[in-house]
């Protein structure tokens, strides 16, 4: 079998990059040193056949009928595939509205920069249909771009008049699910710590996309390609660190009992990283910990739509091809992304435009900056979110 080819390298970044903060800048010493992909002290790679998982991997065309197209994995029940992605857009501030309900169960994940410091995510479901997504927020630029990626209908609540703008005149348009009485219970209210928060329920949304006229037959996924054995090393990768700023950091922890990395998230604003105090994330609805098969880091070119000292409001671009990291199976890979055109599910390749294998099961994207910095100390990384 071919083994993957990474054509590039880190560039080693000696000045700290400009990242968004909501409290004083963080402030870091490691750099990180260029090496090849197999280190010279390292035993050439085995590749070990997996009786449960076709060896040759599946996708990333011709999925077998009950296999989900996100995950490369058997879903319980194959009626579920025969319709389409719902992407949900899910808040992560403020801590006080954590833990988030029904992350658990996502496909895939993004989270990405918003404002001021801020993130958010965009939950994409496929293979389960949980009874409770939330709390959901209102939409940005970026969810056009996940939206469009996997065909998804999306469910939000709300938007900045420039995002309604654009998503009311782009193919998207008539596959937005807001709140509303056509919508409901699909989109529903709950008090919660005394706020009225706006939830999903996606066991009821297929009934609520009839009263809609929302086409909701299953589309064409073709991108991603997984497989669970490798036949190349990547660097050592027990903990990846992805600060987006001094409020919002998480770092994703390799567990090897489970052979996923389990996700801890910030308990208060940090000024420098000896401050940075983490915690578990857990669902609200399962209290089982969030953790993910696959944690990918996208560099992407971020650019402001509007900045000002009330307002800031980000674009991405994320069509086309740029630098990305996947972490998996405590080992790290530097490969690229790629997205051909705004209809193209995102997938990654090595440095000959080999599609480069996810493991089968959950991925979450985090989604930086192009110019932001990549630390390695031994088996830990550090990214630090900037805007050029």
């Amino acid at each position: 079998m071919k083994k993957y080819k990474i054509a590039f390298v880190f560039i080693v970044m000696l000045l700290a990059a400009c990242s968004p903060t909501a409290a004083p800048a963080a402030t870091m010493e490691p750099t990180l040193t260029a090496t090849e992909m197999v280190p010279t002290d390292t035993p050439e790679p085995t590749f070990t056949p997996t009786p449960d998982y076709p060896v040759e991997g599946i996708g990333p065309v011709d999925y077998p009928e009950n296999v989900n197209p996100l995950t490369g994995l058997e879903v319980a029940d194959p009626a579920i595939l025969a319709q389409r992605v719902a992407a949900v857009k899910i808040e992560n501030l403020p801590r006080e509205h954590r833990p988030q309900s029904g992350l658990s169960a996502a496909d895939i994940v993004y989270e990405y920069y918003t404002e001021f410091g801020s993130t958010r995510f965009i939950a994409l479901y496929h293979g389960q249909v949980p009874e409770k997504v939330g709390p959901v927020r209102s939409a940005r630029f970026f969810d056009i771009q996940a939206v469009q990626s996997y065909k998804a209908v999306f469910l939000f609540g709300s938007a900045y008049s420039a995002v309604y703008s654009r998503m009311w005149n782009s193919d998207i348009s008539s596959r937005l699910v807001v709140e509303g009485p056509t919508t409901y219970p699909a989109l529903y209210r709950e008090a919660v710590g005394g706020e009225n928060m706006l939830f999903a329920n996606l066991a009821q949304l297929p009934d609520a996309l009839v009263r809609l006229g929302i086409d909701n037959q299953p589309q064409d996924l073709s991108g991603m390609f997984f497989r669970k054995g490798m036949d190349v090393n990547g660097y050592p990768a027990n903990e990846v660190t992805v600060h987006f700023s001094n409020a919002v950091y998480n770092r994703w922890v390799y567990d090897g009992e489970s052979g996923k990395y389990v996700r801890y998230v910030d308990q208060s604003n940090a000024g420098t990283v000896d401050e940075e105090n983490y915690d578990v994330l857990v669902d609200q609805v399962t209290d089982e910990a969030i953790s993910a098969d696959n944690v990918v880091v996208l560099f992407v070119p971020y650019s402001y739509y509007v900045k000002n000292a009330t307002e800031e409001v980000m674009d991405v671009n994320m069509v086309g091809m740029g630098d990305a990291l996947i972490a998996r199976d405590g080992q790290l890979f530097p490969v690229y992304w790629k997205r051909d055109t705004s209809s193209s599910t995102l997938t990654l390749v090595d440095g000959d435009g080999n599609v480069f294998p996810f493991k089968p099961g959950n991925t979450w994207f985090e989604v930086v900056g192009s110019s932001s910095q990549k630390v390695q100390t031994d088996d830990t990384w550090r990214i630090t979110f900037a805007i050029p």
